[in-house]
């Protein structure tokens, strides 16, 4: 039978999920690598979701949580809606940080902004679609 993690110890592994993909995409960002920029955020991704995982279900995401935590509500498997809050709470500081550190390496940031000749509207409706996929 496996031992259940502290409280503690999943928010650790997702403040170090989160700040580690966040870190590797604004980093392939400002770089301006795109040939190996998706392969580098893939691997980062993959390596902490192997080894973070079976901490904390390696959610890295506010989305994810809210919806693992709402199909556990439904009966499903998930986490407990009590402990969605501090999941979010984390990934949301940890992206907060790993933008601030990606920033000081390069002095440098960058404006997230619809590409010219989309608007608000198609970045949303990409956004919701995306994010549905991913909780899906």
């Amino acid at each position: 039978m496996a031992v259940e993690s502290s409280m503690g110890a999943k928010c650790a592994a997702e403040f170090v999920g989160t700040f580690i993909l966040m870190f590797s995409v604004g980093c392939n960002v400002l770089s301006g690598n795109r040939v190996w920029g998706s392969t580098s955020c893939a691997c980062a991704l993959m390596v902490s979701i192997y080894g973070l995982g079976g901490i904390s279900g390696a959610n890295f995401n506010p989305a994810v949580s809210l919806s693992l935590g709402l199909s556990k509500m439904l009966s499903g498997p998930g986490i407990d809606l009590k402990d969605v809050g501090s999941y979010c709470a984390v990934q949301i500081i940890a992206a907060i940080v790993g933008a601030f550190a990606y920033a000081e390496l390069f002095w440098d940031d960058f404006n997230l902004t619809p590409s010219q000749g989309f608007g608000w509207r198609d970045a949303m409706v990409c956004e919701i679609l995306y994010t549905f996929m991913l909780c899906f």
